[in-house]
Order: structure tokens, then sequence, then C-alpha cells
């Protein structure tokens, strides 16, 4: 599964502290309903959000995978914003696919090597070159 959710959470504080524990628990009523345990969650951590609390949203995001197996984070943090300063741009949309891309090879490599084994914790950030 891919998430990328949280920009109306910045806006104010309590859905900000409490935005780690909510994903938390949506991850595995997600996971018991589908009746997969162990399926593999790949959670984009925000560039950008519509308030004032996007680190404590971020904080919670690039922390989550190490409280749930099989749930890797790739970091959108710096990648470039449009105008509005709230969604990317189209170049910065396509980075953030090959970083997700990479993040899912590297749990398929990951998993073939163990695969029982927990997250491995991969955090993928942006080494963004404009081009």
């Amino acid at each position: 599964m891919l998430w990328f959710q949280g920009e109306s959470d910045t806006v104010n504080k309590q859905d900000a502290d409490l935005y780690r524990g909510r994903l938390e628990r949506f991850f595995h009523d997600f996971r018991s309903d589908l009746q997969t345990p162990m399926l593999p969650i790949f959670q984009v951590a925000l560039a950008s959000g519509s308030g004032p609390f996007i680190e404590e949203v971020r904080e919670g995001q690039l922390k989550l995978n190490t409280s749930i197996p099989k749930v890797e984070c790739v970091d959108a943090k710096g990648l470039p914003l449009e105008p509005d300063r709230l969604h990317l741009t189209t170049p910065a949309q396509v980075k953030l696919g090959q970083m997700l891309a990479a993040s899912f090879l590297h749990s398929l490599c990951n998993n073939a090597s163990h695969p029982k084994s927990r997250s491995s914790s991969l955090i993928i950030s942006n080494d963004y070159g404009g081009g």
C-alpha cells in the first residue's frame, strides 16, 4: 500500500500530536481487515503542509517504521513545491515516484534474504538535483 497524506493534520496542534497514533491504528486496522498482517506499506513523509505543525506530523511519519513492521518511509522534504507552497512540482512528483520505486525494490531484496524479518527501517531521503 502507498500512503501519502497528512497535510491537513498540520493545521491543528492536537491533530498533529495525535497523527502517529491514529496512523498506526489505521495501518493495523487496514491490515486486519484484509487479513494480511504483513502487508508492505510505503508512506511518504510530508514535504509541506497546510498549517504550522508540519514538523510534528513529519516526526510521527518518520518514526512510524520503528513501531510497525513492514513500513517504509520515503521523505519528500526538500522536493520543489508549486507556487502554492503545498503541492509538489511535476518534476518533483517524478522524483518522488523514483524514490518510492527504490524503496519498493529495497524491500523486495530485504524480503528475499529475510522473509520473516521486520522492516529494515530504511528512510529514502531527497537528493533533488533539479533535473
